[in-house]
């Protein structure tokens, strides 16, 4: 019981805050995005102040007043100097890095402000990273966040919390942050064998390993059992005269330049296609081989070397989400 209240205030609590706080790209912290509250240290002092006062009031102490309003004065002066860290600031999305899942993608932000002032040390928080510190000492500071890959696709921070205690201690202020920044991950390489694709667009039978061959009339690649329709002109003579009813099979090889193609995995889901292919472009790269690959909605030409590797597991990573 009590845990099903807790679920249902959570879920209307984050409600509100995703209502109030939107994800934006860029975010200004101003008094409606700003909250505070007394730290524990802040707390005991304000129940202290109050009894000095309640004392004072007793016994008609000048002392106690005068201790009772400058112990208030410090704590309506910490919540004034604690809000002036936050107020003002600018949050900014500029990146994230392209990564494997299963990695950690680097997603960068910019904290900005147009006054130049110490605003002490923040902290940005969430379980996932814990407390990253930022000391913003002048106009601009660029702050990175890991963020887990867990699936492809694009990697974005979860809304966190950015908080400071500055100076004393006595006063948080924090708002809840969600921007808008975004890495990408690629799927993990698995080896998955290839199907040839015929000229005629249909697939054959066997699947490829060291030669990638199509079906054609170039190269001779064997002999095998006729089958009825075989042109005649094909019959192995020498076979024929032993009783061993052979036609000659022939073969297009493909040229040195690889074309890695959705169509040659044939049966897999679209998961494991791009990890299939993304396992032929690595293998390829470390070979110092040049490869073009070919997507239902994209077709990337022939290219070589670390970069186009790059180039590839970027269209990867965002195959489905355009």
């Amino acid at each position: 019981m009590i845990g099903r209240f807790r679920k249902r205030v959570r879920k209307n609590l984050d409600q509100w805050v995703e209502k109030r706080l939107p994800q934006q790209n860029d975010i200004t912290l101003n008094q409606s995005r700003i909250f505070i509250v007394p730290t524990r240290q802040g707390l005991v002092l304000l129940i202290i102040a109050v009894l000095v006062l309640l004392l004072a009031i007793n016994f008609e102490s000048a002392l106690n007043y005068a201790l009772a309003f400058w112990l208030m004065a410090m704590l309506w002066m910490a919540v004034h100097l604690t809000y002036r860290n936050l107020s003002g600031l600018t949050l900014t999305a500029q990146s994230g890095t392209l990564v494997e899942v299963g990695d950690v993608s680097e997603l960068t932000l910019a904290l900005s402000s147009t006054q130049a002032r110490s605003r002490g040390v923040l902290e940005c928080i969430h379980p996932v990273w814990g407390a990253i510190a930022v000391d913003l000492h002048e106009h601009e500071q660029v702050v990175t966040i890991p963020v887990p890959a867990e699936q492809r696709g694009p990697v974005m921070p979860p809304r966190f919390r950015i908080e400071s205690r500055y100076p004393f201690g006595l006063i948080v202020a924090w708002s809840y942050v969600s921007i808008n920044v975004k890495g990408w991950a690629y799927p993990k390489a698995v080896r998955q064998d290839r199907q040839a694709v015929s000229a005629s667009g249909d697939e054959d039978e066997s699947t490829l390993n060291d030669h990638f061959y199509k079906e054609g009339s170039e190269d001779f690649h064997g002999l095998r059992t006729y089958q009825p329709g075989d042109p005649i002109r094909r019959l192995h003579w020498p076979g024929f005269s032993r009783d061993q009813l052979l036609v000659k099979s022939f073969t297009d090889y493909q040229a040195t330049d690889e074309t890695i193609d959705w169509e040659q995995f044939p049966g897999l889901s679209t998961d494991s296609r791009l990890a299939a292919i993304a396992w032929y472009c690595q293998k390829f790269v470390e070979q110092g081989r040049p490869f073009g690959v070919v997507l239902p909605n994209a077709e990337i030409p022939v290219g070589k070397g670390e970069d186009h590797l790059m180039r590839v597991r970027r269209q990867l990573a965002e195959f489905g989400y355009d």
